[in-house]
Order: structure tokens, then sequence, then C-alpha cells
């Protein structure tokens, strides 16, 4: 369906237009307007909240009531913009959900392909999306979720009551869940057999890997996830374009000539820990900007010293905060 058109935000008409709905064309259509409406306004929220995150980063020099005042109509514009061009998928979401309320109710044979298709494409539609880690996104998603894996569930088990064969099992909608860790000691224990193939590939102490990982990751209490599930990520890899596997968009702090702010970023996100390093060790080995780091590794302190210098992080404390962890490691190793 053709989304309706925006038109200039702040044009008195259009608003008129909006606020009065379309008028002489079908139900489905005044839904799609009603739902663009919703998620424009919805996206606007999003906007001012991010604005009022980055005040307190803000100069005097750079902020007046002039300039937030056009940043205002900018963010109401692109609000309007951003909904009528499906960015989010939040509209499409209500007018399905609504929809729903006017079709004659399915047999079980048509819910169980429905649940089937829809549960074979939600994988896709993760990986293609990149979610917002803000809470209110994060529980749109995570609703949309629970709703298709729990009609996934229940379907097959309608078709075997009135059918001689049953569904097909539906893949799963998640990334795979790693046991959650108790303590440092728990996190070593568990990370050191990864860690001692990681670093005989590299050459280096197997204590320096898994101190960066714990400074990553705060001990692997803070791996990066959001409503697509947890991404197993214990070295922070984003997910550059060369990157061809599943992805996890978060928040992240980064650092400016010192400063830190918050960004919107993908990670890579893997299917284990063990996999997050086998591929941390490729990711070294395939950039050359960490060719010096890598030529000498057996001494760790200037092994995670070159990988600094070499923009691994933007921290600029980056270094000797995993040196001071890697102190406690080598104390839990013994």
């Amino acid at each position: 369906m053709k989304p309706t058109d925006p038109g200039f935000v702040n044009d008195l008409a259009n608003l008129d237009r909006l606020r009065a709905g379309i008028k002489g064309k079908g139900d489905t259509e005044s839904l799609r307007a009603a739902a663009e409406q919703f998620e424009a306004l919805f996206t606007q929220m999003l906007f001012k909240s991010m604005r009022q995150a980055n005040e307190a980063f803000e100069s005097d020099l750079m902020s007046s009531s002039n300039t937030k005042f056009f940043e205002e109509m900018r963010d109401e514009q692109m609000s309007s913009e951003l909904s009528a061009r499906g960015s989010l998928g939040l509209a499409d979401l209500i007018v399905e959900q609504l929809s729903v309320l006017e079709k004659p109710e399915a047999t079980p044979e048509e819910q169980a392909k429905a649940a089937q298709e829809k549960a074979a494409g939600f994988e896709a539609i993760q990986q293609s999306r990149q979610v917002s880690g803000d809470d209110v996104l994060a529980k749109v998603f995570a609703a949309r979720d629970t709703a298709a894996k729990d009609k996934a569930a229940t379907a097959p088990e309608q078709v075997a009551a009135s059918a001689p064969t049953s569904a097909e099992p539906v893949p799963p909608l998640r990334q795979p869940q790693e046991k959650p860790f108790s303590s440092p000691e728990d996190f070593v224990t568990r990370m050191r057999p990864f860690a001692e193939k990681a670093a005989g590939m590299l050459g280096t102490d197997p204590a320096v890997l898994i101190a960066q990982a714990a400074l990553e990751t705060g001990w692997g209490k803070k791996v990066v996830k959001n409503a697509a599930g947890d991404s197993n990520n214990l070295f922070n890899i984003k997910a550059d374009p060369r990157w061809s596997g599943n992805k996890v968009a978060t928040q992240t702090l980064e650092y400016h000539d010192g400063i830190p702010v918050q960004e919107r970023a993908a990670f890579r996100s893997y299917n284990s820990y063990e996999d997050s390093f086998n591929d941390y060790v490729r990711f070294l080995n395939d950039n050359p900007r960490y060719s010096e780091a890598l030529a000498s590794p057996q001494d760790p302190r200037r092994f995670i010293r070159n990988l600094h210098q070499a923009g691994y992080a933007t921290d600029p404390k980056y270094a000797d905060k995993i040196i001071n962890v890697m102190e406690s490691v080598k104390k839990l190793m013994k």
C-alpha cells in the first residue's frame, strides 16, 4: 500500500487534513494514515529524548533558543518523513495488529502455515533492522518477538488436533543464550580454555585476552544485547561493511578528543563465546593496522598497548585499564 504523503509538517492546511483523516477512502487507508501519525509522534519523542541527553555536551556558543527552535522543526519534519517511508516499521505493526480484528478467523491449517512463514522470516527481519538500544523501541520489538513465538508454539498443536500430520518444528527466533557469570572467578574459569587457544594462535599471554574481554563486558555481565538477543561478543567488535554475519545494534560509549559520547552502533553477533574468541583472532589478522601488535605479542603489556595505539578503542586509558585487570586475572588463574 502506498504510504500517505506527509507533506510539510508545519503546513497548517496539511495538518488539518491529517487531523481530519483521509475522507472518502477505505478504512484500511484511514488506519494506515492514523498509524503513520502515531509513528511520527513516537519518533519525534525519541528525537527529543536524544537531544535532551546531549544537552550536557553542548556549549553556550553553539546553543540558543533560535537554534533549538529550528532543530525542533527539522526533527518534526524528519519524524513525519521517516514514518511515511516505514523506516521504523511501527506503523506496519499497528496496521497488522488492528487489521486482524476485521479478518475472519483462519483455519488451524492456515494458522500453522502463517506461523511457520512468519517465524522463518523473522530472523532475516532482525538481521536487516538496526534496532535501537532505547528501552521503548526494545519493548516494541520484544513484544512482536513474543507474539510470533507464542503463535508458532500454539498453531502446530491446533493442527495436530484436526489433522493426521503435524507442522514442522519452528526455527529459533533468538541468538543462543549463554549461561550468566556468577563472579569474576567464574568468568576466568569459563573463558580460560578459549583464551588459551586464541593466545596460542596469536603468540601472547591468555591472561591479557581474558582481561580485555573482562574490561569490555564487565566480567561478562554487560555483553552487548538488545531485543534481538545476546550478541556473545566479548571484545565489542563492530559489524563493519565487511561483516556478513548476524548483528546487534545498541548504544555505545565512544571518546572523541577525550570526551565520552553516546553513539548507536552495530556489533557482531556470535553463536557462542568460543566463536567470539575465534573471530577476535581473525579480526586482528585480517586488519593490517594491527600488524605491529602481532609482530611482538610475547610481552602482553606491549601487545595491548600496540593494539590501543592502532585504534582498537577510543578510550585514552584503554590499555592501562586492561593491564590493571590482567593482574587480577593472573591471580585468579593460579
